[in-house]
């Protein structure tokens, strides 16, 4: 009876046993499962493992388990604690990265398994696991697209509410929230951009009150230059009007004095004309002096033939007398020449005291005639001293006509060119009136941007209507005193030297 018990038993054993390899052999086929000494060398593992990390049985059979981790993990106090414990009879499971052939990524999920003898020690290790690689990258793959999801939106959002501060002009919206990966360089770039963006708008800024006080002052200057020669071009062509009448009253006068100059040549011409005729005339009067006295000398003798006749006329008488009445008709005839002697002597003696006053008045006249010559002739030395200095006159004259007539030609090309000059003032003014608009509509549009610095104390200076204003012109003094010499009323003496400075 007691056999058969024994028979069952050992049957029932077999039963278990044959249960248990059937067991492990499912495990076999369906698990991965590998065998390890307590210290971690691998004693051997089947074909499921084997496929998993992409080893041969005798790549890995005597090697340690740290050949499936990363080297950095196998040299850690963790994984020495980790084989510990193992040789302590802990179990583990969870999940496990592992590293396969030629540094494949391997995830599992598996349990390792310290089995212990009759004694209750531990003696090795076993480790069954199931290859969840794909599952775990597929779970890793989707966590790190939610995480870049996550990121990207955390960066978007980051990104748009920095750059609608950026739109409203902070340009002080730097991005201060940490980004992962590639999105660290976005912030670095956008933050390194919105710098440069917040340097040069500074920049900007502070041109722009360098611009507006520029602008400023270069509308002031046109103004003041555009009124200044608005009143250079009037004064200019009220000289060259001034000039025109100068240059007109200068060409009559070198016209009046070439006229003079010809009239005093003739008067010297005439007046050493009369001179020769007045020494002719004294010539004339010494002659009539010589012949009046010539004459005087005649009527002496006239007047001694006269008074012989008359004596002779007496005597003759006498002798008549004596011969009575045959000499009486020789006494008549006696008487008659006695009456001719006398009438002759009273004549000679008539025209002798004439002669004598004619004589005086012609010796008069020679002394005035001589002197007439001498004052005639210190009137043809004075009047060749007035053409010559009336010729000098007249070639100054001409010479001043010809100088004013080219100092009014440039006065009037002058007058041109600043009448060109007007415009052009007149449209730089314009301009600059423009740029000073356009320089605070751009002091306006940068005023916008908020940059985070303090303003910069520039005080813009308005341009003064006074601060332009030219020195004293040497010139238009020259032309008032011109002007005020060549206004009716003004002293000849004075424009003379005037015109000499001039």
């Amino acid at each position: 009876m007691s056999l058969f018990p024994s028979k069952r038993k050992a049957s029932e054993s077999n039963q278990r046993l044959a249960d248990l390899e059937a067991t492990v052999a499912a495990i076999d086929r369906s698990q991965a499962m590998i065998e390890f000494q307590l210290d971690g060398t691998i004693i051997t593992a089947n074909k499921n493992f084997l496929a998993t990390v992409g080893y041969g049985l005798e790549e890995i059979v005597g090697r340690h388990h740290e050949m499936f981790v990363e080297p950095e993990y196998g040299r850690s106090p963790e994984y020495k604690a980790f084989w510990a414990a193992l040789g302590r009879g802990e179990f583990f499971s969870d999940k496990f990265q592992r590293v396969g052939k030629g540094g494949k990524e391997v995830w599992i999920q598996g349990n390792y398994n310290p089995i212990f003898d009759t004694a209750g020690r531990p003696y090795k290790v076993i480790k069954f696991a199931i290859d969840i690689t794909q599952v775990e990258l597929e779970r890793i793959e989707n966590e790190r697209r939610r995480k870049a999801e996550e990121e990207q939106t955390a960066v978007v959002f980051s990104l748009a509410e920095r750059l609608q501060r950026l739109a409203a002009g902070d340009l002080t919206a730097r991005i201060t929230e940490p980004f992962e990966g590639r999105f660290q360089q976005i912030k670095d770039d956008y933050n390194a951009a919105i710098d440069s963006l917040r340097a040069a708008i500074g920049q900007i800024v502070a041109s722009t009150d360098g611009l507006r006080a520029g602008s400023d002052e270069i509308a002031g200057a046109s103004e003041d230059l555009s009124r200044r020669t608005e009143q250079q071009a009037a004064s200019l062509e009220e000289t060259a009007a001034a000039l025109d009448e100068i240059t007109a009253t200068v060409k009559r006068s070198a016209d009046g004095a070439k006229q003079a100059s010809v009239s005093a040549s003739s008067a010297r011409q005439e007046a050493s004309r009369s001179g020769e005729i007045m020494r002719d005339a004294v010539e004339a009067m010494g002659e009539i002096e010589q012949s009046s006295g010539k004459i005087t000398q005649i009527i002496g003798v006239i007047d001694e033939i006269a008074f012989q006749t008359n004596l002779l006329a007496l005597n003759a008488g006498v002798e008549a007398a004596r011969a009575g009445d045959a000499g009486r008709g020789f006494a008549v005839v006696a008487q008659e020449v006695r009456a001719l002697a006398q009438r002759s002597a009273e004549a000679a003696k008539e025209i002798k005291t004439l002669i004598a006053s004619s004589t005086a008045q012609v010796e008069r006249g020679v002394k005035l005639v001589a002197d007439t010559g001498e004052a005639l002739t210190g009137i043809v030395g004075k009047v060749a001293e007035i053409d010559t200095l009336i010729s000098e006159i007249a070639q100054s004259s001409q010479e001043q006509a010809t100088g004013l007539n080219q100092v009014n030609s440039a006065v009037n090309q002058m007058d041109q060119v600043t009448q060109q000059n007007a415009a052009m003032v007149e449209e730089a003014t314009a301009a600059a009136a423009n740029l000073k608009s356009e320089a605070l509509t751009l002091s306006d549009l940068v005023a916008r941007f908020h940059t985070g610095e303090a303003a910069a104390g520039t005080r813009i200076e308005p341009a003064q209507a006074g601060r332009h204003r030219p020195a004293d012109n040497p010139v238009a003094r020259a032309q008032a005193r011109i002007s005020a010499q060549f206004r009716p009323g003004a002293g000849a003496a004075a424009a003379v030297k005037d015109w000499e400075e001039f």
